[in-house]
């Protein structure tokens, strides 16, 4: 199937099969999703760890909780999450001068969705949403499947503010991040058939 250019459908919210999502180079694409939906097995299928992405920046928290896990694996983790997320938005937004970007993030936090629309619009950057919608049930699912479950609570408010922040991207996409140009919504079985995000 053909890829989706941007031009040619902005803000259009997207529900059916893709092999390939294209955006202007200097663009963020925001991949979203509340936790266990699917976002860092994305982005490992499309961007290897260590392989040649061609120039596409990628952020994920959990590659750097990974580099950081050798030397803090035996502390437990709820005693240095807020560290780790503290650094993963300084390094992020620090990096958002030019794009292509890919950034991912759960999306649930306004004052964090704040910051990235605020920054890109600083770097002169177009910013694009990709959101994986996924039931909770099944993201729970996920998330004991990769060993790293998210409090109860917490869950219940990622879950709670899920549907209206999907709401507010088939209204306008830049409700969701300032902004924002387009919203691609995916459920868990399109996110696996998406084949490539690629940047011209």
């Amino acid at each position: 199937m053909a890829g989706l250019g941007i031009a040619e459908a902005p803000g259009t919210l997207l529900a059916q099969d893709r092999d390939e999502l294209r955006y202007p180079a200097g663009s963020v694409v925001v991949l979203a999703g509340i936790p266990g939906a699917g976002k860092t097995t994305l982005l490992r299928r499309l961007y290897p760890v260590g392989g040649d992405h061609q120039g596409v920046r990628v952020f994920d928290s959990e590659r750097l909780r990974d580099r950081w896990m050798p030397t803090l694996g035996a502390i437990p983790y709820a005693w240095w999450r807020p560290l780790l997320h503290l650094t993963y938005y300084v390094k992020a937004l620090s990096a958002m001068r030019s794009g292509p970007m890919i950034l991912h993030d759960c999306a649930t936090r306004p004052w964090v969705r704040r910051l990235i629309g605020w920054r890109a619009r600083r770097s002169g950057l177009h910013v694009h949403l990709v959101l994986l919608d996924v039931p909770g049930d099944v993201a729970r699912s996920g998330q004991w499947a990769r060993g790293r479950v998210v409090r109860s609570g917490s869950m219940e408010t990622h879950c709670r503010r899920w549907p209206d922040l999907l709401d507010q991207a088939v209204a306008d996409p830049s409700r969701v991040v300032p902004g924002a140009e387009s919203a691609v919504v995916l459920s868990r079985r399109q996110a696996s058939r998406l084949g490539r995000i690629t940047f011209d």
